[in-house]
């Protein structure tokens, strides 16, 4: 049988840019889709980004550290002290009042890493490394060392999200590395390459082997996307306002993040939301 694969990763709740990569792997026949997670936040994510992914046949899927962020923040570990908890504990707040409770725990119970095997090629599939789905240690400059910890001897083909990169690097054994971008958080170090494009990989896996690699860019209404996140009350909408369109998510800077907490006041907002957690 002849598997065309698309590999989509970091949609990070915009649900504007998943359309189109959908719609576009499905015109170019895609009939399986694996998912390297970092499925939420910091988009206006609703019930119809997972309807969405509910209407594709995805065989393999694995948990993003965006994902476990809010899992965190739902299960109370995180504080009032740091911006960036308050950061994600909002969020999170926000999220659980538009979302059904149903897709958190699809969220809870993806795993780590998966594995896949296609017309005897056997591929691993992770966020980041297999045992952790968060750090810098896969960025596309790292040594080739790095990049055999995402195989072993019974592995073909590694593939892995992260980095908001497309790539293809080859581990020192020789097997194959794939990264196939990402659909909502395009970061560009060179600027000239920056097109606001949501990001995924086709692959074909034929009797023969894997035959075709084909890194997709997507183009779609950013500023659709962005005119719904304002329409819905996004709580950060500066910094989506600045991903949208910018290609970039300031979302490390802590003293923005703190004074968008006492601007909005978010911080007094979350605190509700914090005792409820830590009651139920």
């Amino acid at each position: 049988m002849n598997h065309k694969i698309a590999i989509i990763s970091y949609i990070h709740g915009n649900t504007t840019a998943l359309q189109a990569v959908i719609s576009g792997a499905q015109k170019l026949g895609a009939n399986e889709y694996w998912l390297l997670g970092d499925i939420l936040l910091p988009g206006p994510v609703e019930n119809d980004l997972f309807d969405l992914l509910k209407s594709i046949p995805i065989t393999a899927a694995v948990r993003g550290n965006w994902d476990d962020c809010v899992l965190k923040a739902l299960d109370g570990e995180y504080g009032l002290d740091e911006p960036q908890e308050v950061q994600f504990l909002h969020l999170t707040q926000y999220l659980m009042g538009r979302i059904d409770p149903a897709h958190i725990a699809y969220i809870r119970n993806l795993p780590m890493m998966a594995l896949k095997e296609v017309n005897g090629l056997r591929f691993a599939l992770s966020h980041n490394l297999p045992d952790k789905n968060y750090g810098a240690n896969l960025q596309v400059t790292k040594p080739t060392e790095d990049f055999d910890r995402l195989v072993t001897a019974d592995i073909d083909v590694a593939v892995y999200g992260h980095i908001h990169k497309q790539l293809l690097r080859y581990a020192s054994s020789g097997q194959q590395i794939l990264n196939p971008g990402t659909i909502g958080m395009p970061y560009f170090d060179w600027q000239s390459l920056q097109n606001h494009r949501a990001q995924y990989t086709l692959i074909e896996v034929e009797e023969d082997g894997l035959t075709n690699i084909s890194f997709r860019k997507v183009g779609y209404d950013y500023e659709a996307e962005l005119a719904k996140a304002v329409e819905k009350g996004m709580p950060y909408i500066e910094l989506y306002e600045e991903l949208r369109r910018e290609d970039n998510y300031p979302g490390h800077n802590n003293d923005l993040l703190a004074r968008l907490n006492a601007k909005y006041a978010y911080d007094q907002d979350v605190v509700g939301f914090f005792e409820y957690l830590a009651v139920t």
